[in-house]
C-alpha cells in the first residue's frame, strides 16, 4: 500500500468465497501478493473442515493455496484445549470433520465422551440432532466447561446468510444458562496464531466482511483493518456502528485498484 511489505490476514466465508461460489478477483490477488513479495495467511473462524479440505476446495475453484498458508478456528481451539485440559480429558464435540480431526486426531489425547464429558466443544454442525445439543446443554449444567470455536451466528452463501455456530451455541447458552469460553474472531487467539505461523517484520492488515468478527479482533490487535463488502456486515453498519474499519470496499478488484494507486 506504501511500498513496503505486508502480512495480510485474510478472512474466507464472504471474503475469499461465498458458498461454493469464489468470489471476483482472486487470481489477480494472489497473483499481487505473490509479485509484491507480502505474506498471507488464510484465517478462518469456519471450524467444520480442515485445511487440507478447505485447500482441496479452493483448488476447484482456481484458487491454489497450500494448506499450511491455512488457520481455522478448530486448530486454535485444539491448541488451547491442550494448555488447559489435562491429559485423557473427556469431551463432547459437537462440529464438523475438521473439529474433530482437531481434538481426536493422532497427536490428541483427548477422549470423545457424550455421557460424562468434562468439556464441551461447541462449532458448526450441519448435521447436529436435538439429542446432542440437549447432552450438551446438560453436560454444561452438571459442570463440565464449555468452550465456542467462534460466535458467527450466521455465515454468508450463494442463497442468503445461514445459521452459523453461533446459532447452536446459543441454544446451549439460553438452555444452560452458561456462556462459553470464545477461541475465534473477534477474540484474538486465531489471528495470533496465524501471525506465530509467518516471517516477523511489515504492517499487519485484516481482510474481513464482518464488523464484529474480523474487523474487531484487526483491531484488538492493533492491525490495519479492510470491510469487503461481499460477506455480512454492511457500509451502513459500518458507518453507525461502534466498530469501525480503517478501509471499506465493495470486493478486492476495488480494493486491489485504490491500494495499486496508491503505490
Amino acid at each position: 500500500m506504501d511500498g513496503s511489505r505486508l502480512r495480510l490476514l485474510v478472512d474466507m466465508d464472504g471474503v475469499i468465497y461465498r458458498g461454493g461460489r469464489a468470489l471476483p478477483g482472486l487470481t489477480e490477488f494472489f497473483d499481487w501478493i505473490s509479485a509484491e513479495g507480502h505474506a498471507y495467511m488464510l484465517v478462518t473462524n469456519n471450524a467444520s473442515r480442515s485445511p487440507e479440505e478447505i485447500a482441496v476446495q479452493l483448488h476447484g475453484m482456481g484458487i491454489h493455496v497450500p494448506s499450511e498458508r491455512i488457520v481455522t478456528s478448530a486448530m486454535a481451539t485444539a491448541v488451547w484445549l491442550r494448555e488447559q485440559a489435562p491429559e485423557g480429558a473427556r469431551v463432547l464435540c459437537i462440529g464438523g470433520s475438521g473439529l474433530w480431526k482437531e481434538l481426536y486426531g493422532n497427536d490428541s489425547s483427548f477422549i470423545p465422551d457424550d455421557a460424562n464429558p468434562e468439556w464441551v466443544v461447541v462449532g458448526l454442525d450441519r448435521n447436529v440432532t436435538y439429542a446432542r445439543i440437549a447432552a450438551a446443554s446438560l453436560a454444561v449444567q452438571r459442570g463440565a466447561r464449555y468452550v465456542a470455536t467462534n460466535p458467527d451466528l450466521t455465515f454468508p452463501a450463494e442463497d442468503g446468510l445461514l445459521p452459523g455456530a453461533g446459532a447452536l451455541q446459543a441454544v446451549i447458552t439460553l438452555s444452560a444458562g452458561i456462556q462459553p469460553v470464545v477461541i475465534g474472531k473477534p477474540e484474538p487467539k486465531l489471528f495470533e496464531m496465524a501471525l506465530r505461523l509467518m516471517p516477523d517484520g511489515g504492517e499487519v492488515v485484516v481482510l474481513g466482511d464482518r464488523l464484529d468478527t474480523d474487523i474487531k479482533a484487526g483491531t484488538c490487535i492493533g492491525a490495519r483493518t479492510v470491510l469487503l463488502l461481499t460477506g455480512v456486515s454492511t457500509r451502513e453498519e459500518a458507518a453507525t456502528g461502534d466498530v469501525r474499519p480503517d478501509e471499506i470496499y465493495s470486493d478486492i478488484p476495488e480494493m486491489l485498484r485504490h491500494w495499486r494507486q496508491r503505490g
